[in-house]
């Protein structure tokens, strides 16, 4: 599929690396924490050409192959998973990480998180096997997790009914209840995003909604733990 995009021709100077061959460097960099100097000794390249055509190959990825091979789950399998955990007619979990990185010059303030380090924010949604659905990355550590939300394309993706349509509910205790995705008290409430209860909450707000929807939010850390080790 992308043999085509790859192709380059040979010159006098040297002979083109051939497309399979592109992207296995990039396959091999991506499927672990070797370094560009460990794949470039395996393939007999520069460092510098390791980067750039692992670079390639991702944009391709995402660009051509990304449709036609990544597909979600079935969504009756995904609500009946968080179901089956004790929240009922759930399709997502939403929730983000900080990703630690070398401060830019000049705007350590911007991307010092709270936790006194510098990151960028990944936020990620996930359905009840913690398999990522959705993710966006790129803003300074310091952002809120709200602020990073309402400047995602995610809110417009949902509202297009991407990812879970909104058309099926479900009656609970006699209230036609939509499809929700799952989030901590930082994220807005909204008609498809539930959050635990806040303020002054009953012992049962808080013992069973706002205990069960953080148990079943684990699927998020788990899916961070995961691409963190």
């Amino acid at each position: 599929m992308l043999g085509p995009h790859v192709m380059r021709q040979n010159t006098n100077m040297r002979q083109a690396i051939p497309p399979d061959e592109r992207v296995a460097v990039a396959i091999m960099k991506l499927a672990s924490s070797s370094s560009l100097r460990y794949v470039m000794n395996q393939f007999g390249m520069a460092a510098c050409m390791v980067g750039l055509v692992t670079h390639e190959v991702c944009q391709l990825l995402n660009e051509i192959a990304s449709n036609k091979m990544i597909c979600l789950a079935n969504l009756q399998q995904i609500t009946d998973g968080f179901n089956k955990k004790g929240f009922p007619n759930c399709v997502e979990a939403l929730g983000s990480t900080h990703i630690p990185m070398l401060c830019p010059a000049g705007r350590g303030r911007a991307f010092t998180n709270r936790k006194g380090y510098a990151s960028v924010i990944l936020q990620g949604m996930v359905n009840h096997w913690g398999c990522f659905m959705n993710i966006y990355s790129g803003r300074a550590g310091r952002a809120h997790d709200a602020h990073t939300f309402r400047n995602s394309p995610l809110t417009g993706l949902m509202a297009k009914g991407h990812y879970a349509p909104r058309v099926e509910e479900t009656v609970i205790c006699r209230v036609a209840v939509p499809t929700v995705t799952l989030a901590d008290a930082a994220y807005p409430l909204k008609s498809w995003l539930t959050k635990p209860y806040g303020g002054n909450v009953t012992d049962r707000q808080k013992l069973v909604f706002n205990y069960c929807l953080s148990s079943y939010r684990m699927a998020v850390g788990y899916a961070f733990g995961r691409l963190k080790g």
